[in-house]
């Protein structure tokens, strides 16, 4: 929300805001957890291992490589939101949604999109900085 609000009182008149973020798949996780073999040779691997928190909207992730030399642990936290969310926000701050796609080439978004990059401007009859 901050982060909106400090565009918002940055932003030109003729300004666009533009936000790029995955869509959370929740379907990829049983019962809360997943873990994947992501890349697997024959002297090393890695393995993704997460868990998901549906009410508080967090996945707690590690990415864990094991090496004929050693093993490798790198940890990820992240809160996300989903794009209505973000509408929300940018509303709160006196922002609109001006155009939303599916990705860079301005594909449209749909309910199967696993990311999107959404523009916003100010909404009109705000005040700009």
């Amino acid at each position: 929300m901050r982060c909106f609000q400090n565009v918002s009182s940055h932003l030109a008149d003729t300004g666009v805001f533009v936000v790029t973020a995955f869509v959370p798949d929740v379907a990829r996780f049983d019962r809360g957890q997943r873990v994947t073999a992501m890349d697997v040779g024959l002297d090393s691997v890695r393995i993704d291992i997460a868990k998901h928190d549906l009410l508080q909207q967090r996945i707690s992730a590690s990415i864990l490589t094991i090496r004929t030399g050693g093993v490798e642990l790198l940890p990820v936290e992240l809160r996300y939101a989903w794009p209505a969310e973000l509408d929300l926000m940018a509303q709160l701050a006196g922002l609109r949604l001006r155009e939303r796609w599916a990705g860079w080439n301005r594909e449209p978004f749909t309910a199967e999109s696993g990311a999107h990059v959404s523009a916003y401007e100010r909404a009109r009859g705000q005040a700009g900085g």
